[in-house]
């Protein structure tokens, strides 16, 4: 179709033709063309256009931009409550389109997603739109299913309630740019939401708070003092990736691990040491994830690389774990909320 509705002798020409030619005319085009073409002629039209897309719309992949605008701030407000299924995304970010979805499509049921994660975070589209709710959520790269078991997991790790945007999707779609999306989408699985602030950090094995000291970070006994005070801010300002930075409250240092490859081995050395005293490079993280024990202020802390091991005590240390049990007493620090 053109890229503009029609003109006003073409209009008049279209309202002599008869429903049945018209009804033939759609059958050849697709849904969002036929909508953005005659959807505003008059009333007939409208509720012929309506009638003709019914509970089912694809707007994936529909990358004229004025057709995807009309379809959004048009067409929605008007069917939209009547849609049942929609499949919506590339070449547009969520950012978009979720409040349009969120605001006329209130009764669907399958959510058709076709990510953007080459300008959006996947870990956007799993904070917005994974709710507990969901009867079954699918991750698709290439048209074939991947990471059952993440999937299982996002549901059941599902625990920042306010981002749910679409409460009565039962079924959820997630088609994946890249295999990088199963990564990130498996670190936010592993990642709890913990609020922006300052705390001190207990290391549960010890005993002791997690301290600053002059030539590096270490334990010591429990006493209030600065150095033991930490700011935990979360990486985005829409607080999506469950992502954090580390600072020593005082010295507004960030706390960072150098990155341990595969064929180094795990042992201590002093780039598996966490630090605030270390000097930043790209062989340096500085970004790292929480997740949550039970039900209690007790997390793991992991490094945000591939592959990293969660963070453990050792001596007055606190380390990348050198071992592959990682659910002992020395991983678990639990975070003190002082404001």
């Amino acid at each position: 179709m053109s890229s503009s509705p029609s003109s006003p002798s073409s209009t008049s020409s279209l309202l002599n033709l008869p429903w049945e030619v018209i009804y033939l005319i759609f059958q050849y085009l697709n849904k969002e063309d036929i909508a953005y073409a005659f959807f505003g002629l008059n009333q007939c039209y409208r509720s012929a256009v309506k009638y003709f897309i019914g509970p089912e719309l694809n707007l994936a992949k529909v990358n004229d931009e004025n057709t995807f605008g009309f379809c959004l701030s048009t067409l929605l407000p008007c069917i939209g409550f009547n849609l049942r299924y929609l499949s919506i995304g590339y070449p547009h970010a969520l950012s978009k389109y979720i409040k349009y979805i969120q605001n006329y499509c209130s009764n669907l049921d399958i959510l058709n997603i076709y990510c953007y994660s080459n300008i959006e975070d996947i870990r956007c589209y799993a904070a917005y739109l994974i709710h507990r709710q969901l009867m079954s959520f699918t991750l698709m790269y290439n048209n074939k299913i991947v990471g059952e078991d993440l999937s299982i997991r996002l549901i059941n790790k599902c625990e920042n309630e306010k981002y749910r945007a679409i409460p009565s999707i039962s079924f959820l779609i997630f088609n994946l740019s890249s295999m990088n999306d199963l990564i990130l989408l498996k670190r936010f699985s592993e990642s709890s939401y913990v609020p922006d602030g300052l705390y001190m950090i207990e290391c549960l094995s010890t005993g002791d708070w997690l301290t600053d000291g002059k030539d590096d970070l270490c334990t010591m006994s429990k006493k209030l003092h600065r150095d033991s005070i930490f700011s935990i801010k979360q990486i985005d300002s829409d607080q999506c990736s469950r992502e954090y930075e580390l600072y020593n409250e005082g010295t507004q240092r960030r706390l960072t691990v150098l990155i341990l490859y595969e064929e180094e081995g795990e042992r201590w050395i002093s780039s598996s040491i966490l630090s605030a005293h270390r000097k930043e490079s790209s062989q340096s993280c500085s970004r790292f994830t929480f997740e949550r024990v039970a039900n209690d202020n007790q997390f793991y802390i992991r490094p945000c690389y591939t592959n990293a091991k969660r963070l453990q005590v050792s001596g007055k240390r606190i380390i990348v774990s050198l071992c592959d049990n990682q659910n002992t007493l020395g991983h678990r620090f639990k975070l003190n909320h002082i404001s």
